[in-house]
C-alpha cells in the first residue's frame, strides 16, 4: 500500500485548488475557514503531509491528523472506520514521537559538505534588481542554481551546520520553495533528507553567538517570516534577525528563542495568516520573553499583500523602535480577539 498516493486520493476529493509542495507534501485551499467577508480564500494556506496524514492550516491554525480531517469535513464515523480505518493506521506509523522538551531537534540532521555551495556560487542578479546589496547576498550566501533555476538559501542550524538549500523558483515554477532532497543527484551526491522547517529559524547562527554571548542590555531579536524580509530587515542595519520558515512557531524556535533571553519584535507580513501568526507566536512566547508587534505605515496598511521589505530602511528602523507591546497591538487591532482572551 503506497499510504502518500492513497492519501493524495483523498485530498483531491476532498479539497480544492490542491498542489504539489515538494514529494510528500501538498498545498490546498482550507476547509475549515473562509475570509472575514464570508468568501473562500482564494490562496492555498493548507498543508498536508501525504505520508504522515498530519495537517496544518497558516491561516486559522487548523491542525490534525488524518482521522480528525475527515472528521471535521463530515465523513460519519462508521465511513471513517470501515472505509479509511487501513489507511488511518499505517499514516500513524510514520507520525515520530512526541517532542522531548529536554532535547530540540535544533541539532538533528548531520551536516552536508560545504562544497555543495560552490555549485551554486553564481549572482542572483533578480534580488539585486530588488534593491539587495551585494554584502547583504554575501552575508545570507545566497546563490544561484542554474541547473535547476531557483535562487538557493543555505539552511543552518544554529550551530551554523549547513544541514539543508531552499530553493526559491524564478519562473512558474511549483512550488515556489522548495527545499532539496533528490535535486543532489544532479551532481552525482546522494540524496539528503529535508530538515523539518518548523524547527530551523534562518539567521540564528549568526543572531544566537551575537546575543547569547552578549551582555543583554539593549538587546532585542526581530522575527520576520521568509528569507527576503531577513535579508531586507538586515540590510536596515538590525542585525539580529531571524525568519520562521512559515508563519507558525514551533516549540523549537520558542526554545531558540527563549535562550538568546531577549524581548522579541514580531515582524511578520501584513495578510491573513501573518496576522494569525503574530498572534500565535505572541501568545506562546509572552509566557517568557517581552514581545512586542511592529504596525504597518499607513502607506501601507491597507495592502494585503504587503511585506518587511516593502517598507523603507528608515521605516524598518523607525517601525522597529516605536513598536507596541503585543497586548497594546492586540487591543488596537484585533479587539474582538482581545475580548476572548480576557
Amino acid at each position: 500500500m503506497d499510504v502518500a498516493e492513497e492519501v493524495y486520493d483523498l485530498a483531491r476529493r476532498y479539497l480544492t485548488k490542491v498542489r504539489r509542495s515538494g514529494p510528500y507534501d501538498i498545498m490546498a485551499i482550507c476547509p475549515f475557514h473562509r475570509k472575514a467577508d464570508g468568501s473562500e480564500e482564494r490562496k492555498p494556506s493548507f498543508a498536508m503531509s501525504l505520508v504522515k496524514g498530519l495537517y496544518f492550516c497558516h491561516a486559522c491554525q487548523s491542525r490534525g491528523n488524518l482521522y480528525t480531517f475527515l472528521r471535521d469535513i463530515g465523513v460519519g464515523r462508521t465511513i471513517i472506520e470501515t472505509e479509511y480505518r487501513f489507511l488511518l493506521d499505517e499514516a500513524a506509523k510514520n507520525i515520530p514521537p512526541p517532542p522531548d522538551p529536554l532535547n530540540p531537534k535544533v541539532y538533528e540532521l548531520a551536516p552536508i559538505n560545504e562544497a555543495v555551495l560552490g555549485l551554486l556560487d553564481y549572482c542572483p542578479t533578480d534580488l539585486l534588481e530588488a534593491g539587495f546589496s551585494m554584502q547583504t547576498l554575501h552575508h545570507f550566501e545566497v546563490g544561484y542554481d542554474r541547473w535547476h533555476l531557483r535562487l538557493t538559501f543555505p539552511l543552518r542550524d544554529i550551530k551554523g551546520q549547513l544541514i539543508g538549500i531552499s530553493g526559491r523558483a524564478t519562473g512558474d515554477m511549483e512550488p515556489r520553495y522548495k527545499i532539496y532532497t533528490e535535486e543532489y543527484k544532479t551532481w552525482d551526491l546522494p540524496s539528503v533528507r529535508e530538515p523539518d522547517r518548523g524547527s530551523l529559524l534562518y539567521n540564528a547562527d549568526k543572531v544566537f553567538p551575537s546575543t547569547y554571548f552578549a551582555s543583554p542590555r539593549g538587546q532585542v531579536v526581530v522575527v520576520v517570516e521568509g528569507f527576503k524580509a531577513c535579508m531586507w530587515v538586515w540590510q536596515a542595519g538590525i542585525r539580529n534577525v531571524v525568519a520562521l520558515l512559515g508563519t507558525y512557531m514551533s516549540w523549537e524556535c520558542k526554545w531558540i528563542l527563549e535562550h538568546l533571553g531577549c524581548p522579541v519584535y514580531l515582524f511578520l507580513d501584513n495578510n491573513s495568516p501573518g496576522r494569525s501568526g503574530t498572534i500565535q507566536a505572541a501568545e506562546e512566547l509572552s509566557q517568557s520573553l517581552p514581545v512586542f508587534v511592529v504596525n504597518y505605515p499607513t502607506r501601507l496598511v491597507d495592502h494585503e499583500e504587503a511585506q518587511p521589505d516593502d517598507f523603507t530602511p528608515d521605516e524598518v528602523t523607525e517601525g522597529i523602535a516605536q513598536a507596541p507591546t503585543y497586548l497594546n497591538w492586540l487591543i488596537q487591532h484585533a479587539p474582538s480577539a482581545y475580548e476572548a482572551e480576557t
